[in-house]
Parts: C-alpha cells; sequence; structure tokens
C-alpha cells in the first residue's frame, strides 16, 4: 500500500493512515416557536443557543495530533459549560474513551442533549458499537441520537451504484427501521464533507434524520457559501446543523478569526432564514488551551445565543 493518504484526510483516515422524512418540512423557510427534534423528549426552543452543539472527545484524545497545541485535558461536559452549549456529540475517536461507559457518562447528567457515535474511529466492530449505545440510550433519557461519524470515503465518487461508505445503503435502511422501532426511537445523525456533494450520496442520506455539514479544510471556507447550495440541491429538505471547527485541522494550524467570523456569520444567517437547524463546534479537547478561535467562540455565543429563528 502507499503511504500517500488519497482524498481528504478526516480524523480516521489520518489515525489508521498513522497507525498502520421525519422535520424536513422545517427547513423549508422561516420559522418560530419550538422545533420539533423528533426522537427527542426535550424540542428545542426558538433560540440559537438551544440548538448549539459541540463535537464532543474524549480528554487527551489530541494530544499529539494535527499540530495541536499541549493540554486538551478538559472532560467534555466541563467544555460544553465552559462555551455555554447545552448540547454535546460525543464521538469516540482513537477509541477513548473506551467500555463500559457507566461512571463516564455520569458527566452528562446536566446536559440537555447527548448523541453517541456507533460509526467512529475506535476499535469496535459497528454491530458492538452500535449495541453500547442502544444500552446507553435505554439508561439516558437525554441521549436523542446516534452518529455515523466520517461516514463517506473519500470524495463519495461511486464505482457503481452506491457512494463509498462505511454501510452499505440497506445497511443505513435497516439502522433506521431498528432506532424507529424502539420504544422512544432516536434520530440517525450523518457526518458529510463539503468536497463530497455527489449526487449518489442521496441514497445513503434518504434514511438519515440529520446531517451535519462540514469544511474539512479551513482555506475551503472561501466556498461555504457555493458549497452549501450545492448540498442544498442534492438534499434540499433534511434537517442539518453547520460544522464549526476551531482548528484548520484540514492544513494542521490554527483557524484565522477571519475565518471565524465567516462561517459563523453564514450559520447565523442560514439559522435565521431557517436553512439550518443549528451549528456543531468543534472540539471539546479545544476548550482549555486558550486557543484565539476558542475564545472568540465562547464571546459569539454570549452575543448571539439568544436569536431566534424567523427573527
Amino acid at each position: 500500500m502507499s503511504d500517500t493518504i488519497r482524498g481528504p484526510v478526516t480524523r480516521r483516515k489520518f489515525m489508521k493512515h498513522t497507525s498502520v422524512l421525519a422535520g424536513a418540512s422545517l427547513l423549508s423557510g422561516a420559522f418560530s416557536g419550538p422545533i420539533p427534534c423528533w426522537g427527542n423528549i426535550l424540542p428545542y426552543d426558538s433560540t440559537l443557543r438551544d440548538r448549539l452543539w459541540m463535537w464532543g472527545h474524549d480528554a487527551g484524545s489530541t494530544d499529539g495530533q494535527f499540530n495541536i497545541p499541549p493540554g486538551g485535558k478538559i472532560l467534555p461536559a466541563d467544555a460544553i459549560d465552559s462555551m455555554g452549549i447545552p448540547n454535546v456529540c460525543m464521538i469516540r475517536w482513537r477509541s477513548m474513551p473506551e467500555p463500559p461507559f457507566d461512571e463516564y457518562v455520569k458527566q452528562f447528567s446536566r446536559t440537555k442533549r447527548l448523541a453517541w457515535s456507533i460509526v467512529d474511529g475506535a476499535s469496535q466492530p459497528y454491530e458492538e458499537k452500535k449495541l453500547l449505545a442502544f444500552e446507553l440510550a435505554d439508561k439516558l433519557p437525554n441521549l436523542v441520537s446516534v452518529y455515523l461519524d466520517d461516514f463517506f470515503i473519500d470524495d463519495a465518487v461511486p464505482k457503481k451504484k452506491e457512494s463509498p461508505a462505511n454501510l452499505t445503503v440497506a445497511d443505513v435502511r435497516n439502522l433506521k427501521k431498528e432506532l424507529d422501532a424502539r420504544k422512544r426511537r432516536l434520530d440517525l445523525s450523518l457526518v458529510l464533507y463539503s468536497n463530497q456533494l455527489h449526487p449518489a450520496i442521496a441514497r445513503h442520506i434518504h434514511y438519515v434524520d440529520v446531517v451535519s455539514f462540514w469544511t474539512w479544510k479551513a482555506t475551503d471556507l472561501v466556498n461555504l457559501e457555493s458549497n452549501f447550495a450545492k448540498f442544498r440541491k442534492i438534499i434540499p429538505e433534511k434537517r442539518t446543523l453547520l460544522g464549526i471547527y476551531m482548528w484548520d485541522f484540514g492544513n494542521s494550524r490554527p483557524i484565522t478569526i477571519e475565518l471565524m467570523k465567516h462561517q459563523c456569520r453564514l450559520a447565523l444567517k442560514w439559522f435565521e432564514e431557517g436553512k439550518i437547524e443549528g451549528m456543531i463546534f468543534h472540539c471539546t479537547p479545544l476548550c482549555d488551551m486558550k486557543l484565539e478561535a476558542v475564545e472568540w467562540a465562547k464571546s459569539w455565543i454570549g452575543e448571539h445565543g439568544d436569536c431566534k429563528a424567523g427573527a
């Protein structure tokens, strides 16, 4: 195998290389008032803050990665508190944390909404990860979604009918049926990158409740508006969270404040217009490093958190 990593270097690809239509109508226009989060016993209120999430990684998981400074020892629940964000997507990266999770998840007792990954960078097979997440959901009433992280492979260009992905279309359809059949159903959420906008992705995403839309390289944020328009052309009416990186992982360097302003300005505009459901700030281990972008984001959230959709 070649030493060259082909396509975008996602978190999982980096680690692998170095180690060897529910809710759709809500997005058709401006809206106000409580917005249902299907499967969630706590519906969203109309403020931006209630629709803010953080991308959660375990304390210490960024050590030695992507030129990120030393630190990152803060636990996810403490990180979201420090940012003024009520919700967290816990994505297991570098197999952290390892099961059992009973003690680990106690930190989320005051978290409003929690998501848990079942496709991620952890070592367990998919079926085991799914079972672990379902067991957590039976214990945690605030666990409202399961996540398919780094889902599509490379640029998602299909070799046959389907875009290459970590699960087949049939797998995702069956997973959706499982989630819908639960006594308290869970959302199915999926990560999509701006370089993966091939029409074939719609076959997988048809069965998904929520898409989180990300720009891997900060230098590509200049194309955020046009890329989001391409996404909406392929996926016109799917609940969507805009991913906000606070470190330029794609280029392994700090993200500029100008680019932070650019992506947050567009996110606020699209939220107020009803084009996105909310935002996800990435990621929790950065929150105790005094990074300029993180401190700016914290102030921005404090300033804009009470903004309302349709205002």
